[in-house]
């Protein structure tokens, strides 16, 4: 059975990023009001493209594409609000580039082909704003003086997923693909304003760490 040297696929993806962040903080003290905030994070759907090139019956490389992820962040267990344990931080969208190297565990005599990858991946977190409400604490409470800037840098961490390719018979181009994805990705976060000495600012380090679901259609040649 002739699986191809080559598999393009296209299809979405379900995102279920890590909220456990650490909360926001100056360098050295923290304000009582975000002394114990967490991020909380809701899950997306995005888009994703792939390129897989099989050198070999039982490898392959692939390069993955996940992008569209569109997310809002807000702040727990906040206490500037009095009867509200919840802020609007910001929001943000992110990308991932991976490359894996998938080993297939049955033979090209199998409609069903699953396999398991090991790899690295690259995120980029972009279209990165600030919430109007978090910035009018910052006013209100004192610390800032004028508009406050939020960011999020970039990362590279290492990427594992399981999946499998199926097709219904031995002559058809087409194919399906599911898999499950998780990787590794941290940033700084930063929320930098002005005060009536200059600039201060918060931080955090946010973990990313995703779990993803793929879903597919793939077409050899």
């Amino acid at each position: 059975m002739d699986w191809g040297d080559f598999i393009i696929r296209v299809g979405g993806s379900y995102i279920h990023p890590d909220d456990e962040s650490t909360s926001l903080k100056f360098r050295v003290l923290q304000h009582w009001d975000l002394y114990n905030t967490t991020w909380k994070i809701d899950t997306a759907k995005a888009w994703q493209i792939a390129g897989v090139w099989r050198p070999a019956e039982y490898w392959g490389v692939e390069l993955m594409h996940i992008d569209g992820a569109d997310y809002d962040v807000d702040l727990d267990y906040f206490t500037g609000t009095p009867g509200r344990e919840t802020i609007g931080l910001g929001n943000f969208k992110a990308s991932s580039t991976l490359a894996f190297v998938n080993w297939y565990m049955l033979d090209a005599n199998c409609l069903g082909r699953p396999y398991i990858g090991a790899g690295i991946n690259y995120t980029d977190f972009y279209d990165v704003d600030l919430n109007r409400e978090f910035n009018d604490f910052l006013v209100d409470s004192g610390l800032a003086t004028g508009r406050a800037e939020f960011n999020l840098g970039h990362s590279w961490d290492w990427a594992v997923q399981a999946g499998i390719d199926f097709r219904f018979s031995a002559d058809s181009p087409l194919q399906l693909n599911a898999s499950v994805l998780y990787f590794l990705s941290d940033t700084d976060a930063r929320v930098t304003f002005p005060t009536e000495l200059g600039h201060n600012r918060l931080y955090a380090q946010f973990d990313y760490d995703p779990w993803i679901v793929n879903l597919g259609v793939g077409f050899k040649f």
